[in-house]
């Protein structure tokens, strides 16, 4: 993995105004904000490319910033003591990274990796707080921001301890391919593996048992989804996913 040191990643290069313009206001973090306000808060921002396999967040690291995904997948990593590293989430375009350490200002907490090539908007953390400091309502809105991705980690907690295999692969592979069209993951067995907790031979077992009801297609490091709508009845209450 190539790293990087902070947050620079790859390289800078000029902010295009539909390049961020486009990413902040699906982050539900700025929900409500202004014109005047995503200017603002863009002007205390800056672009980097990152290519496959950068170190984006190493854990450790002091949280002096945190990034937007504009463009691209990154995957969030935990090491154990023994050195193997556990996927926590995959996150792609509009999702925030590395907002928990700038806000308490502890430890990163986790690596994110760059699991493909594309571009992130940087924000430091005294922009940020200083944002927080003059606006109530926006700091309430990164709180609920932040109360919402707890609930998302205790649903997930939910998952890895009360549902079988099947059941955490479906969702997975449902959450995973939302907001993509096509359906299309570009993820290999073995990190899907990890993701859910299961072993790469039961996953691909799985996942051929999919392939041959018409569910899903398999190709070498990739996913598509041919019918979301059975792979959701496959799982309890699954489609009020859809």
């Amino acid at each position: 993995m190539a790293e990087a040191s902070g947050a620079q990643i790859t390289e800078e290069r000029p902010r295009s105004e539909p390049a961020w313009r486009a990413a902040l206001p699906r982050v539900p973090l700025f929900a409500g904000l202004t014109a005047g306000d995503f200017d603002k808060l863009a002007s205390c921002a800056h672009e980097r490319r990152m290519r496959r396999g950068d170190v984006l967040i190493r854990a450790g690291d002091p949280g002096l910033f945190m990034m937007i995904i504009i463009q691209g997948e990154v995957r969030v990593l935990l090491s154990g003591v023994s050195g193997r590293e556990q996927i926590v989430s995959t996150l792609s375009q509009g999702a925030i990274v590395g907002e928990i350490a700038l806000l308490d200002g502890k430890a990163r907490s986790a690596d994110v990796v760059a699991s493909t090539n594309g571009s992130v908007l940087v924000i430091e953390r005294g922009a940020l707080l200083r944002f927080l400091e003059q606006d109530p309502h926006f700091a309430l809105r990164v709180i609920e921001g932040l109360c919402g991705r707890l609930r998302s980690t205790l649903l997930q907690l939910d998952s890895m301890v009360f549902q079988d295999v099947a059941t955490r692969l479906a969702s997975s592979l449902l959450s995973l391919a939302q907001g993509k069209a096509p359906r299309r993951l570009d993820m290999t067995q073995a990190a899907l593996g990890q993701l859910v907790g299961a072993s790469r031979e039961i996953v691909n077992k799985r996942l051929r048992a999919l392939e041959a009801q018409g569910i899903v297609a398999l190709s070498p490091g990739r996913i598509v989804l041919l019918d979301e709508t059975r792979l959701a009845q496959s799982i309890p209450g699954g489609t009020a996913r859809l």
